[in-house]
């Protein structure tokens, strides 16, 4: 049996339809499958400690932002510290960093320990 041109027809605009559809839905899904960004809520100072300004592993609640206003006397003063405040995070990956020879954070602690 041969299918009829309204069945014919259906198939076709629903094929058509179809990539229509998948691309209306595309930004809902990819939301859906992409992992929801958590953000810790505190920066913390991994630098060396900068008597009267500064200590290593200080804690700042908030946004990096708001880390930036707390430690800005220091930051004035040496603006290396900036580099050194990272989110929670970032934390246990930079923390290896800032040890680990010839790399970025590991330049910086070492210019501003001997500053």
């Amino acid at each position: 049996m041969a299918k009829s041109t309204k069945q014919t027809a259906a198939v076709n605009t629903e094929q058509a339809a179809a990539p229509v559809v998948a691309a209306a839905l595309k930004p809902a899904v990819e939301a859906a499958l992409k992992p929801a960004l958590k953000t810790s809520g505190f920066c913390i100072y991994i630098g060396p400690n900068l008597k009267g300004l500064l200590q290593t592993g200080t804690i700042f609640r908030g946004s990096r932002e708001d880390a930036y206003l707390k430690a800005a006397a220091a930051i004035e003063k040496y603006p290396l510290v900036k580099s050194l405040i990272v989110t929670g995070d970032r934390l246990p990956k930079a923390r290896l960093e800032v040890k680990t020879p010839g790399t970025a954070l590991y330049a910086k602690y070492k210019k501003l320990a001997g500053k």
